[in-house]
C-alpha cells in the first residue's frame, strides 16, 4: 500500500505520537478509522453503482420471463391440408364449434366464423331436408308415437 513496509509505518506512528501526544492520539486514531471507513464504503458504493449500471434490469420482467417459459400459443388455422382434413374428419354434421389447442388450454372457434371453402366447415354443414325425404318422414313419425306414448291414457 503506496510502497509503505512494516517498519515505515511504525515510524510513522512514533512521530505521529510525538507530535500529537499521547493525550490526543486516541482521538486522531479513532478518527483516521472512521476516514478509513467512510471511503472504503464510498468505493464500495461507486462499484455497486457500477455494476446497477451495467445491469438489464429489463431481463427481469416478469411478462418477458412468464413468455419465455411457456410454449406460443396454437394458431386457430392448422399449418398445413393434411392438418385441415384430419380436423374435419373429427366434425359432425350440426356441430357449432370447433374445438382446437391442448385439453389444458382447449380452444373453441365458432365454425360459422370458418371460412366458406373450408372442410371442417363443409363437414359440419347439414343439408336441409327436402319435402319428399323419406327419413324425415319417419323422424316425424317416430317423434308423433313419442309424443302419443308420453302422454297418460284417457279415460272413457
Amino acid at each position: 500500500m503506496f510502497g509503505l513496509t512494516f517498519e515505515k509505518l511504525f515510524l510513522v506512528a512514533i512521530v505521529a505520537g510525538l507530535v500529537i501526544g499521547p493525550q490526543r492520539l486516541p482521538i486522531y486514531t479513532h478518527r483516521l478509522a472512521e476516514l478509513i471507513r467512510s471511503v472504503r464504503g464510498f468505493i464500495d458504493a461507486s462499484k455497486a453503482r457500477a455494476d446497477l449500471e451495467t445491469l438489464d434490469v429489463r431481463q427481469y420482467d416478469p411478462r418477458l420471463i412468464v413468455r419465455k417459459a411457456l410454449p406460443e400459443p396454437a394458431t386457430a388455422q392448422p399449418a398445413d391440408e393434411a392438418d385441415l382434413e384430419e380436423q374435419a374428419s373429427r366434425v359432425r354434421p350440426g356441430q357449432k364449434y370447433l374445438v382446437t389447442g391442448g385439453s389444458a388450454h382447449p380452444r373453441r372457434i365458432l365454425i360459422d366464423s370458418l371460412p366458406v371453402d373450408d372442410p371442417r366447415r363443409l363437414a359440419a354443414h347439414v343439408p336441409p331436408a327436402a319435402a319428399d325425404d323419406e327419413t324425415e318422414l319417419l323422424l316425424a313419425e317416430v317423434d308423433r308415437l313419442v309424443e302419443e306414448s308420453a302422454q297418460p291414457p284417457t279415460r272413457r
